[in-house]
């Protein structure tokens, strides 16, 4: 926990404002948003004057619509549990604004977040029409590459095509369960949210799917192909089956295991819902590719990288009688899941439905 004086507060405080006082796509009613809002040349001007930091460091790359913040989650706690200097960035933020950017679960400091972006003010207002979120990727990257990371798990903000994290090349580009969201941005079809989010695919960088409805799935296919980009499809290669599911956690198996998994020895997660059983398959589909790529895992380290992950307000049960739940559900897609999950687990249970949104300011205490 940092403790601040009342001086770093308000500078912090001021970082957080100047941020902010840039256009900020996120906080922006969606009947004012369009696809002439975005522009990957700001993006690249912004790192050239940074000294382009995004390309000291490999990287995975995540887009969807549903779990993109799970399998970042599950990855980066396999890597670090091997020992790696492992990079996170994720949006939006849950309680407090340095947690989009952390290395090895420890969120950048407030100090240093302000000297950073004090250093960084000239190159910020020399590009016409930078936006809040660009500013918080540049400096996502230039954090992990000074700190010289090993390796950094980058989640998509919005779509994937000309999102601001799409300047990296990925070793391994990852596409999780797609739903209708954004759609004034990204499309109000499937296979129109496909196309955008399967634009981080890269030439020749593999890409893992998570199970899609076939038109959607036909999108991101295509966009493989062309781009000649190995396509991994998790329902086909990476069956799984799922043999416990309790308050305590999951426990699953693949079926078809890779390398030297023992048949009676299954993962278990702690993270809840049958869905975090896929997005755990996904992170090891994609971990399983960046082993030839200079980051050996055993298997054991893949098995406590799991039974360690983190990812508060994920069906979070922070008290199981009467039962208090934490989940940050945000969309109609999410909030299904989360009445499922909670008939699941609690189908005898009438539960009061509590909603909240949250200022991006910080209180001064």
């Amino acid at each position: 926990m940092q403790i601040m004086t009342n001086k770093t507060l308000i500078r912090y405080q001021e970082t957080l404002d100047y941020i902010y006082s840039f256009v900020d796509y996120s906080r922006t009613h969606q009947a004012n948003l369009s696809t002439e809002n975005f522009d990957l040349a700001r993006m690249v001007e912004f790192m050239d004057l940074l000294g382009s930091p995004q390309k000291d460091f490999p990287s995975i790359h995540i887009a969807g619509s549903k779990g993109k913040g799970s399998v970042s989650a599950f990855c980066a706690s396999v890597l670090q549990t091997a020992g790696y200097n492992v990079g996170l960035y994720t949006s939006p933020h849950l309680k407090d604004f340095e947690e989009r950017m952390q290395i090895n679960q420890v969120p950048i400091a407030r100090t240093t977040l302000a000297d950073y972006v004090e250093e960084i003010k000239p190159a910020i207002e020399s590009v016409p029409e930078l936006t809040t979120f660009e500013i918080m990727t540049g400096l996502a990257f230039l954090f992990f590459a000074r700190q010289e990371v090993d390796i950094a798990i980058i989640e998509v903000g919005l779509g994937g095509r000309l999102d601001a994290t799409n300047i990296i090349t990925p070793l391994v580009s990852v596409i999780t369960s797609l739903f209708l969201d954004h759609i004034s941005i990204l499309g109000d079809t499937l296979e129109k949210i496909a196309a955008e989010k399967g634009g981080i695919i890269k030439s020749g960088i593999p890409v893992v799917c998570a199970p899609q409805e076939e038109g959607a799935f036909n999108v991101i296919k295509d966009i493989a192909f062309r781009n000649n980009a190995p396509l991994t499809r998790i329902d086909k290669d990476y069956p799984y089956s799922i043999i416990s599911s309790t308050l305590d956690g999951q426990k699953f198996k693949l079926l078809n295991p890779v390398d030297s998994q023992e048949e009676d020895s299954p993962y278990i997660i702690p993270l809840l819902g049958e869905f975090q059983v896929l997005n755990a398959v996904t992170a090891y589909a994609a971990l399983n590719f960046i082993k030839s790529k200079g980051f050996p895992l055993e298997e054991g380290e893949i098995r406590r990288g799991f039974e360690s992950t983190v990812w508060p307000a994920r069906f979070e049960v922070v008290r199981r009688e009467p039962p208090v739940i934490f989940d940050s559900a945000h969309n109609p897609a999410s909030i299904r899941k989360l009445r499922e999950t909670i008939d699941y687990y609690f189908p005898e249970k009438q539960l009061i439905l509590v909603c909240c949104k949250k200022s991006y300011r910080e209180p001064l205490t």
